[in-house]
């Protein structure tokens, strides 16, 4: 018994022992440090060009409207706001302006997906007054079912009544 208890103790040092000049000694001299060059791939590229087109486009354009109504409020400042959006759409042909109508939760969804309809019909007007053409919008409503508020005080039901204007790349 002795004899196989010195056997298993020898074995566990000469591993050690043989570990430690294979990890420590030996093994560094075959590993030579060698720098890894990647080029970025194609997708990498591609994916950063479109975040920097994205952060170049103009910010969404919000108009507000009073309760039940589809009148555009008269606004000075909304040609200047439209500015950037008909500079956009000189620079790329491809892509359209998104003028969508959105109404509070009060009355029908019928009546609000209507009432929607008609505040993005003549908020697109006017800025075809403004000098862009009409083939480069698309009008579409979404009435109540996308608010950006809540709906349990005036002020929040006053921020969902209203018409978005965006960038629609093609």
């Amino acid at each position: 018994m002795k004899i196989i208890g010195l056997g298993v103790l020898a074995f566990v040092i000469w591993s050690v022992f043989s570990s430690w000049v294979f990890n420590d000694k030996l093994l560094p001299v075959f590993r030579k440090k060698t720098p890894v060059v990647t080029a970025p791939d194609n997708e990498t590229r591609v994916a950063d060009s479109l975040a920097q087109l994205k952060a170049s486009m103009p910010k969404d354009l919000l108009i507000y409207f009073d309760f039940d109504r589809s009148k555009l409020k008269t606004d000075p400042q909304l040609a200047g706001s439209i500015t950037p959006f008909r500079s956009w759409l000189e620079k790329y042909p491809g892509s359209k302006l998104l003028v969508t109508g959105h109404t509070d939760l009060v009355g029908t969804p019928e009546y609000n997906m209507q009432l929607g309809l008609e505040r993005a019909r003549i908020v697109a007007n006017h800025i075809q007054t403004l000098g862009i053409n009409g083939n480069r919008i698309i009008v579409e409503s979404a009435g109540e079912t996308k608010p950006i508020a809540g709906y349990i005080t005036e002020e929040n039901r006053a921020k969902n009544r209203r018409t978005e204007i965006t960038i629609k790349m093609q």
